[in-house]
């Protein structure tokens, strides 16, 4: 009996033991965690940055691995090789979210690495994406000894203060949801007693105002709170912006929703977002730099280039939209082959005179389509912003072929060709004054390379469109004055300008003649005319003098001379403006060329008079 007594007391005994043993046992960790390897800024950090996350990894698995489940690096390389990663690829922001949600964890933690010199870096990122209260951003470095191991401690043991500061978090959030809301602010504040700066904490607090329909500025101020912990924190940040946003602060609630980014600058449609509200706004400015800072992560983005030029073809930012032209370009060397990219693209280039820009949109223009006028033109304009004149008249002829009857590539030649007439003053410096002979023939040269325009400015002079025969004109006025200016040849400039007054008329015609380009282009032909007439009077004045022949031919004569006189005399006074002391002079010796007249007049026997 005894025995019997004493064997169930045995019995019960082992088994009061044993479920005092399972009611000991620790409960598995709810919450699981990702360690992700930090990304390094240069190909010689690898192995330091992918020591340093496994040193962290096995860091914080050892000091809270009965709050929290460490994903193991085996099961982290299995799913990096299940995306097609090696085991330490190098993942951006929005590959380790994704990886994170495959891998079903409730937090993750990314980031970078830096080393330089004896200097190491780690800016850790903790996102919470399960509701576990883990979250945090902070930056640490060196650690001492100044060691990769002394970096991962101390990396560690800010994580390990996260997932302990988690368990109220949670509370919190458990608390607020049953609409507890005393217990959920006592279970934050327990959490801010360990770290007053507890992203989770103050996110809660700002939730519970939400829900207790606190004033907005209490939701602002935890939110604002929140961001200590988390600088970068998307949930704080869209908070702070929905708050301002119901205040009528659109400045603040702009800067809030682009802070977002810091957080995940390669979510492209997120920053498309941002971008999209600043255009609304019309800060397209600001727009523009949100956009680019997202094209530095991702050049080449077509999201992101089209939509920036979009908002610089709105806005008229030229300069703006060939640099999106060019960007394009780069990164799809295919898009010289489309006209529907380069029209636009050279046009933009144009607009800015981008040099560079228009030089690779043109080449690749003409080599694809060798036979298009207009690309033919572009490249044209594209030698001559670059300051060869010589290819560019090439071109514009080349156009000019396949589009005889075109008057602007017409005049574009003559412009070309007057354009490209330079003086070489230097060379004429070096011949001695006395030395008349080379300094003809230098004048003559200078002289024909300015004539051969001639042929090409007849279209534009005959034209029915009033603004090419204006252009037309101001080319003829610069041959002119060219060769008076440059080269102090009178005689070859005054066929030019007596040509273009005879065109454009020595006096206004009527009342609407007295203003406008025409007469800014008659005031100085006029001025050029009468400089270049007066010198090159003496020849005909001497042939009329000493003319033989009946008294019929001679008064003629002598008539056509004086009108001449006439003409210079009127286009000095209409021209006198462009530089009075200089048109006084030149009157002055009209004046002179006038007293001669009743001598021609006697000694040819002239009736009526001259």
């Amino acid at each position: 009996m005894r025995a019997l007594q004493y064997a169930v007391a045995l019995t019960l005994g082992v088994a009061m033991t044993a479920r005092a043993q399972q009611l000991a046992a620790p409960a598995q960790p709810t919450e699981r965690l990702l360690i992700l390897p930090l990304m390094w800024s240069t190909s010689a950090d690898s192995a330091g940055a992918i020591a340093l996350s496994d040193a962290i990894r096995d860091r914080v698995n050892a000091l809270v691995k009965n709050k929290v489940t460490v994903v193991t690096k085996a099961k982290l390389c299995e799913a990096l090789g299940q995306s097609g990663f090696t085991c330490n690829g190098l993942l951006d922001e929005q590959q380790a979210k994704q990886l994170a949600h495959f891998l079903q964890v409730h937090s993750y933690v990314h980031g970078a690495y830096a080393k330089q010199g004896t200097n190491l870096t780690a800016d850790v990122q903790v996102y919470d994406i399960g509701s576990s209260g883990i979250s945090g951003r902070f930056t640490a470095a060196n650690g001492n000894p100044g060691t990769a191991a002394a970096l991962a401690e101390v990396v560690a043991q800010r994580i390990a203060q996260m997932v302990r500061i988690s368990e109220p978090v949670r509370d919190c959030n458990d608390e607020r949801r049953k609409g507890r809301f005393g217990p959920a602010r006592a279970a934050a504040n327990k959490a801010l007693q360990i770290d007053p700066n507890s992203t989770g904490a103050w996110l809660c607090i700002a939730t519970i105002h939400e829900a207790q329909r606190a004033p907005i500025d209490s939701v602002i101020y935890a939110s604002q709170q929140a961001l200590k912990g988390d600088s970068c924190n998307g949930t704080a940040l869209e908070k702070i912006a929905s708050g301002y946003q119901q205040k009528g602060d659109t400045v603040k609630s702009t800067d809030a929703y682009v802070r977002q980014l810091c957080g995940e600058p390669r979510n492209v449609q997120k920053r498309l977002g941002v971008a999209q509200l600043l255009k609304q706004m019309r800060n397209t400015d600001r727009a523009v730099e949100v956009l680019d800072e997202g094209l530095k992560l991702t050049p080449g983005d077509a999201q992101l280039l089209e939509y920036k030029l979009t908002i610089c073809t709105e806005a008229s930012n030229f300069r703006c939209a060939s640099d999106v032209w060019v960007a394009k370009f780069q990164h799809d060397s295919a898009l010289g082959g489309d006209t529907t990219f380069l029209k636009p693209a050279i046009g933009a280039a144009q607009q800015v005179s981008d040099t560079a820009a228009l030089a690779a949109f043109t080449t690749a223009a003409v080599r694809h389509f060798p036979s298009n006028a207009s690309f033919i033109k572009a490249r044209a304009q594209a030698y001559e912003l670059a300051g060869k004149p010589d290819s560019a008249l090439l071109y514009y002829k080349k156009a000019l072929a396949i589009e005889p009857n075109d008057v602007a590539t017409s005049l574009q030649i003559a412009k070309a060709i007057v354009d490209a007439a330079v003086w070489d003053t230097a060379a004429a410096n070096r011949v001695p004054k006395a030395d008349t002979a080379t300094l003809n023939r230098m004048r003559a040269a200078f002289a024909q390379k300015i004539d051969s325009a001639k042929p090409y400015l007849k279209p534009g002079l005959t034209s029915s469109d009033s603004s090419q025969r204006i252009a037309a004109s101001v080319i003829m006025l610069t041959a002119g004055s060219k060769l008076v200016q440059q080269a102090q040849a009178p005689s070859h400039a005054y066929p030019w300008l007596d040509s273009l007054l005879s065109i454009i008329g020595y006096q206004p015609r009527t009342a609407s003649d007295t203003v406008g380009p025409k007469q800014q282009i008659r005031i100085n032909a006029s001025f050029w005319y009468g400089i270049s007439s007066l010198p090159a009077l003496s020849k005909p004045f001497n042939d009329v003098r000493t003319m033989k022949g009946s008294s019929t031919v001679k008064c003629g004569a002598a008539r056509d001379l004086f009108e001449r006189v006439t003409r210079t005399k009127t286009a000095l006074q209409i021209g006198r403006r462009i530089h009075p002391p200089t048109a006084d002079q030149m009157l002055g010796y009209v004046t002179q060329y006038e007293r001669t007249k009743p001598q021609f007049q006697a000694a040819f026997k002239c009736r009526p008079e001259l």
